[in-house]
């Protein structure tokens, strides 16, 4: 599989023209388009489910029972995984 990725300008009208190096592959390809916005009209609704989400987050997090362990000890465990990557 071959890949390019660029960023791209969508204009008002929504045209978007790709322009696509030479030595990328010819034949068959599938173009996904993504856009780092949100729809205006999820926005709001976006916000207030997220604030909705995050609070409910933290009512759960208050009915867990610690692990009992400390600090100290769960480092420990990492540094030891990080360990066994290393063999």
């Amino acid at each position: 599989m071959h890949a390019h990725r660029q960023r791209y300008n969508l204009t008002d009208d929504h045209q978007l023209t790709l322009v696509i190096p030479s030595d990328f592959p010819t034949g068959s390809v599938e173009v996904i388009v993504l856009s780092d916005a949100m729809p205006l009209e999820d926005k709001a609704l976006s916000q207030a489910q997220m604030a909705s989400d995050l609070n409910a987050f933290f009512e759960l997090l208050k009915s867990v029972p610690r692990s009992g362990r400390t600090l100290e000890e769960i480092n420990a465990q990492i540094q030891e995984e990080r360990d066994a990557w290393d063999r």
